[in-house]
């Protein structure tokens, strides 16, 4: 993937430790209040949102973006395509940075202008502030949060992914999730040694087989309550069956052998507006074209057959809820985000 090393681009890829997978964290924002942030969202083009289409960190800023109704005041940038340099811009062509005269091609242009001394990846999600020339956030978690906080959504402007009353919990659990799965998958994919390829297996099937337990009884991750948990949940498992298990040779049990948390996945995806944040193809070009190396002809696998369309009968398990900031709980209806009558 190559990074930046005091702002110059290099081929070196810090990814892989004595054959382990290490994420790094995000380097731009951290601190940052996604409150502050969030009430600085008001003013219409000042922030731009860049993502990639094959991403599962990208996508969950992108549908908290969509499900906030935030699409007249951020705007949303794709980066994506051949991995020359990392992650391009506009499909490789000149793209003007927003705020400024500057042409550029690739991720890390942007990061070199935001911080001529950067060292780390060019790495998506990114939030480009134009007022002030600088990347305001590289952290999904961030720029979701803020989202959340800044964002008015469809038919009701007073709604939250982050209840107080759960907010310990949904970080917990995400922590969870993110440790024993949405990275475990990681860990297993770019394996260079077969101990540690069990041992991320052995954690993404358990954290599996604990999330079917949890979705038996309960239509969300929290009842029926939607949250940003949910969100982030479901961006690792609209991948699974397509690139996660084939490619990333997590093969032990496919998404769809899971009765409770495929039935979830396809509620989720039944969201207003969500499909539109999924794009098969260019999951598929991501991770087997573009990402990393040990796929060297770049040999597209085949989609499998699944019908994120079919019913779910997840409603057997309660009525959806949003929370409002005052904390009402608020019946909706998914397909139109509309409330319902108690």
């Amino acid at each position: 993937m190559g990074m930046l090393i005091a702002g110059a681009w290099t081929e070196e890829d810090r990814r892989i430790r004595d054959g382990i997978f290490v994420r790094h964290k995000s380097e731009c924002g951290e601190g940052l209040s996604p409150h502050a942030l969030g009430r600085s969202l008001s003013e219409p083009g000042r922030f731009h949102l860049i993502v990639s289409l094959s991403c599962p960190w990208s996508h969950r800023t992108l549908m908290m973006h969509r499900l906030k109704g935030l699409e007249e005041r951020v705007p949303v940038h794709i980066a994506g395509g051949p991995r020359v340099e990392g992650y391009a811009l506009n499909q490789g062509h000149v793209w003007l940075v927003p705020g400024t005269d500057v042409p550029i091609r690739h991720l890390h242009q942007l990061y070199r202008l935001s911080d001529a001394t950067y060292t780390g990846r060019a790495t998506v999600p990114v939030l480009w502030d134009a007022k002030e020339a600088c990347i305001v956030s590289n952290s999904s978690a961030t720029i979701m949060r803020a989202f959340d906080a800044a964002g008015t959504p469809i038919g009701l402007a007073s709604w939250t992914f982050l209840p107080t009353p759960f907010l310990s919990d949904i970080d917990a659990l995400n922590d969870d999730i993110d440790r024993e799965l949405s990275n475990a998958v990681y860990r297993a994919g770019f394996a260079e040694r077969q101990d540690e390829y069990e041992r991320a297996i052995d954690a993404v099937f358990s954290m599996l087989d604990r999330l079917e337990q949890r979705l038996s009884c309960r239509r969300y991750l929290f009842g029926t309550v939607n949250t940003e948990a949910d969100w982030r949940l479901f961006a690792t498992l609209v991948r699974f069956d397509a690139v996660y298990g084939p490619h990333f040779r997590c093969t032990r049990r496919r998404l769809v052998d899971y009765s409770s948390l495929w039935g979830y996945a396809r509620d989720l995806y039944g969201y207003q507006c969500i499909a539109s944040t999924v794009d098969f193809q260019a999951i598929l070009e991501g991770y087997y074209r573009y990402d990393g190396q040990h796929n060297p002809f770049g040999i597209i696998g085949t989609l499998p057959e699944m019908n994120w369309r079919a019913r779910h009968h997840r409603a057997a398990l309660g009525q959806a809820e949003l929370v409002d900031w005052t904390g009402e709980r608020i019946p909706i209806d998914p397909e139109t985000l509309q409330p319902i009558a108690r």
